[in-house]
Order: structure tokens, then sequence, then C-alpha cells
């Protein structure tokens, strides 16, 4: 029997904790972030009213403002969405012991062993669910259903807000092609760009692609885009992840170089993004490697050691700009751009520290993290990446 896995995303969720405790702004446009003078405040999360007069996460207020002049306009309750999200997950909690939390709003279940006691019927167990949370905390949900993590995140943004969107089993291929290929996840601003120069407007198309021409003219993971587009992608959930021995990141670009300032802001945007992950991932690493191919498809690559484990990209960037220079050849522009973690161990596991100031800085990326992954990565951005 196949994984049957959820994926739950709580609608408008800061908006709707919001619409809990103060019912009188059910029915309005609401819109968290800050209130109508907080001119430099940006939009944290939009109700479903006011997301339908323009409204977008991240938009800046003034200009939501002016799309919404009658709307409802407050800042965020410190500690609210965090007890609601606690709730939700309690909720989670007594229907599958297999649950991962990604955000203080998403979750994926595993109930391929709980689906009996629900007429073998995921439909029923999902309606369920939804059902115990707006009745118990007044806040609603969507859930996508499918035999994989990808699939169901993919089905529980069709039929937002309040809605369940099953993939039928054995049909994932017919359910996925005429999608729209940002639906998949990874799928960001850049990627999309690069997808549609090409015509790969639908999660289908990419099937007209082989490897070739995604390695070398995309830059992009072909086998991971292949298989969902195959209906063959099966990752579920462990509770136990699966050991890693490095995690990196890269990026072809559109022009081969050898700008150096412009390689030393791709450089810190990689190291900030695979940072990321291996917090995400609550790992820390040891060994860095900056990795570059020239415009003759050769690879050169080189690494360094450090004496103790870090996964803040501050600690790594002045080594990794070290290498990116020696890597720079006179004769030969770079096409892409990679950096890789390895030596990598939990972060349980790990003593000591690369800076004196590390707890200032775990908390601070800590926070930067938080923002990134309920909005978008590149919501902050540092000097280097403007």
């Amino acid at each position: 029997m196949k994984n049957v896995i959820f994926h739950i995303d709580m609608d408008a969720f800061f908006a709707s904790c919001e619409e809990a405790i103060n019912p009188s702004y059910r029915g309005k446009p609401l819109i968290v972030g800050g209130k109508k003078g907080d001119v430099r405040a940006i939009v944290a999360c939009p109700n479903y009213i006011a997301r339908k007069r323009g409204v977008r996460t991240a938009m800046p207020l003034a200009q939501a403002v002016k799309l919404v002049p009658d709307g409802i306009f407050i800042r965020g309750t410190r500690g609210l969405y965090k007890d609601f999200s606690e709730k939700v997950m309690q909720i989670l909690n007594k229907y599958s012991p297999i649950i991962k939390q990604t955000s203080i709003d998403e979750a994926y279940m595993d109930v391929t062993n709980v689906l009996s006691g629900y007429d073998n019927n995921p439909v029923k167990l999902a309606k369920t669910i939804k059902e115990e949370i707006k009745n118990t905390l007044n806040i609603t949900c969507s859930i996508g259903i499918a035999t994989s993590k990808v699939y169901a995140k993919i089905a529980s943004k069709i039929n937002k807000p309040d809605g369940i969107t099953y993939v039928p089993f054995g049909k994932e291929k017919e359910f996925l092609s005429k999608l729209e290929i940002q639906r998949i996840p990874g799928v960001g601003k850049s990627t999309l760009e690069i997808f549609k120069r090409y015509n790969i407007n639908f999660i289908g198309d990419v099937l007209k692609y082989n490897r070739s021409f995604f390695e070398k003219e995309l830059g992009l993971d072909y086998d991971y885009f292949r298989s969902i587009a195959e209906g063959t992608y099966q990752k579920g959930i462990s509770i136990e992840e699966e050991e890693r021995k490095s995690l990196s990141k890269e990026h072809t670009f559109n022009e081969d170089t050898n700008d150096l300032k412009f390689l030393d802001e791709q450089l810190f945007s990689l190291l900030e993004k695979a940072a990321n992950r291996l917090r995400k991932n609550r790992l820390k690493a040891k060994t860095l490697t900056i990795k570059v191919k020239y415009d003759d498809f050769s690879v050169n690559q080189k690494s360094y050691t450090f004496n103790k484990y870090s996964n803040l990209e501050f600690d790594f960037y002045d080594k990794a700009y070290s290498l990116l220079k020696n890597l720079i050849h006179k004769k030969k522009k770079i096409r892409l751009l990679g950096v890789k973690f390895s030596e990598l161990c939990s972060i349980d596991a790990t003593q000591g520290d690369l800076f004196e100031n590390e707890e200032k800085l775990e908390s601070l990326t800590e926070k930067l993290d938080s923002l990134r992954e309920k909005y978008k990565f590149d919501i902050i951005k540092f000097g280097k990446n403007f």
C-alpha cells in the first residue's frame, strides 16, 4: 500500500487568528502588519476579503491602504499565532503519530496506518480533522491528500480556503499535467523566469525536455522536476530523517561572468540559502566547499575545514569569499557557482561555536528564518544582495 500523506495548510493564518479572538473583524477586509500610519511596514497577512481586492503578503502597507482604504489595519498580536499553532498541532497529534510541522501554519501527516478507523477513506479523515480545528479554534485549514509530500503540498493550495483536494492515487501524472509550473515547491521567481523563457508553463511541459537540457541550459535538478511531472515522486514522512552527508546549493547564471562584485553577491545569497537549510534540518557543518563551472563546462572546487561547527552564513562568508577569489580564472568565465557544506552533525551533538557572539547571531537568524518561512526567502536581504 502506498503512503497516504496529508498537507495541512492553515488559511490566512495570522488574520484568521485575529478574527477568532475579535469576531467583529469578520466579513471585513483585514490586513495584519501595521496600522495605516506605519508607512514603512509591510503586509504580514491579509484575509481573503482583502486578497480579493488585490492585497498580497509582503506588499508595502501604504500600497495596501490605497487598495483597501476602508480596511482594518492592525499590528500583529504577539504570542497569539504561536499559541494557535500549538493548539492545531495538539489536534493533529490525536489523529496520527507521524507528523512533521514545517512552519507555524503548515504540517505534513502520514495517515497510512490510521485510515482503517475511517473506512479507509482519506477524505473522510480530512473532513474530521478540518471540522475539529474549525469547531475548536474557529479557524479553517485546507488539506491536500496524496501519496507524497510534494503532491500533497501542491494539492493543499488548489481549493483554498477551507478546502480538500485529493490527488487520485495512480493518476498523479494526469492530475498534475495542466497545473501551472509555479505550483511545484521550490519554483520561485527566478526559476519561474527560466521556465517561462523556454515555454515551460505547465508541469506536464517538463516532460518535453531531457536531462542534458535541464542541467546544461537551465541549471536545474532534472530528477526532481521530471519525477514530479511523471507522477513517480514518492518521498513521504519518516520520524527519523535519513542521515545527511552533505548539503549544497548551486546557481547557473544567465550570462557567463568574472565580475567579482556580482559573484560575491551571488555567493552570499547561496550561503544564506544553504545555511537556512542547515538550520531547518537542525544541522551544523564543519567543512565548506566552493564550486565553479566555467564557460567551457570544466569544473573546479576548493574546500576548507573549520575548527568548530556552525550553521550561520556569517561564520563561513570570509573564507568562502577567499576560496572564490582563488577559483577565478583569467581566461575562463564562470557559468555556475555553488556552495556545499559537509562534515555535518546534529545541533544537539555540537559543542562550541565559531564566534563569541554566536548566541546573538543564532537569535537573529532564527527570526530571519521565521520571516522567510512564512513569506518568501527574499523578504529580507542584506546589503550584498541589493
